[in-house]
């Protein structure tokens, strides 16, 4: 009986099935190993699982794998296709060595599928699991996440205190306008360290789907508190001007609207486009220099600096922390020295956000009992 080709007749020549071939023989282990499943990423947006058969050698999962992917494929007499199917089996290899490892232990950063390989400073104690049970359970050890996680668990914890606890009491006699910004910021505030502290569970999970929704979570939860912060000091700066008011706070609703979308392209969350990351969230964050201009030069310098006293003090608190981020400091200075427990420049960034949400949230008792002193001046 003449032997049937791996993956069909029909869908690769001769010099195709050589190929695959070669890396079946190469990369054979027992099925036994791979336990169960194997949900394996595809940097193109796609995830699927392969099911392990009795008997079978993860190889055959692969080339299965690769079968799926190479459906997609439109000419196969293309120079590159070779190329292409070379890249699609080591990219399924490398995920499923790093499933096999990780189920053990934590990885070593060269461990890791190429495309999780984002920070070459940290150089250990990274998890890489194939469902969302172990990604919790890790919540309660050490790794490289653990400060990313708990200091945005923590601080969604003690800000829901103070949103519940405090701001009910000390604004009886506001407007619904004033309680409608302070749930706002409270609400973004709180979106933006759940979903933080989500992200960085999840963001050891095989499965390219799970690893991009969570980090657009993430995305949209810092546009959510930019711009709740940019509008509540532009409803009590502008609180007796409407128009002004209205017209900057829509303003700042709009280039948070980018924000919004923006993280829904796959491309927004790779480790390329990092600098635009960073340089969105900037830019959103100075969008309010116009609305503090106008305040400004109306209202003048030093009546404006005594109102935005505690904003500046969060805006700085904010920078510092891009900074640190940007720099990667300190584990650029020192890889792996700080990789046990996540303590890097990610980590320190959760913090200054965090201090950043306080000095505001502490500002919004000011610009309450500001409000017409400073809003009404010229009124």
């Amino acid at each position: 009986m003449a032997e049937q080709p791996l993956l069909g007749d029909d869908l690769l020549s001769d010099q195709s099935n050589l190929h695959l071939r070669r890396y079946s023989q190469s990369h054979v282990i027992s099925a036994s190993s791979a336990k169960d499943s194997l949900t394996v990423p595809y940097t193109r947006g796609r995830s699927f699982s392969t099911s392990v058969v009795p008997g079978s050698s993860l190889a055959a999962q692969i080339l299965a794998t690769v079968n799926n992917k190479l459906k997609t494929k439109d000419e196969y007499d293309d120079p590159s296709f070779l190329e292409y199917m070379d890249g699609q089996i080591h990219e399924t290899w490398d995920t499923a060595k790093a499933l096999m490892l990780g189920s053990k232990r934590l990885l070593l950063i060269e461990e890791l599928p190429k495309d999780r390989q984002e920070n070459q400073y940290v150089l250990s104690g990274y998890r890489f699991y194939r469902n969302s049970k172990d990604c919790l359970r890790s919540l309660f050890t050490l790794h490289n996440e653990t400060m990313n996680i708990w200091s945005h668990l923590l601080g969604f914890f003690f800000f829901l205190y103070l949103s519940v606890n405090v701001f009910q009491r000390k604004f009886p006699n506001a407007s619904t306008q004033d309680l409608v910004m302070f749930t706002a910021f409270c609400l973004a505030s709180l979106t933006c360290l759940l979903c933080s502290s989500i992200y960085h569970t999840f963001v050891c999970h095989s499965a390219h789907h799970i690893k991009s929704f969570t980090a657009t979570l993430d995305y949209i939860g810092i546009t959510f508190l930019i711009t709740a912060s940019i509008s509540m000091v532009v409803h009590f700066g502008f609180y007796c001007d409407p128009i002004p008011r209205s017209r900057y706070m829509l303003f700042s609703c709009l280039i948070g609207l980018i924000g919004v979308i923006l993280p829904f392209f796959r491309f927004f969350d790779t480790k390329r486009y990092r600098p635009l990351r960073i340089g969105l969230f900037v830019a959103m964050a100075f969008s309010s220099v116009v609305p503090l201009l106008h305040l400004t030069t109306v209202k003048g310098t030093t009546a404006t600096g005594a109102f935005l006293k505690p904003a500046l003090l969060g805006a700085l608190m904010y920078i510092c922390g891009v900074i640190v981020y940007g720099k990667r400091f300190p584990e650029k200075f020192f890889p792996g020295r700080f990789d046990a427990a996540g303590m890097t420049s990610h980590a320190i960034w959760h913090v200054f956000v965090c201090l950043g949400i306080f000095f505001h949230y502490i500002g919004s008792f000011h610009f309450y009992n500001l409000r017409e002193e400073y809003g009404c001046m010229l009124n």
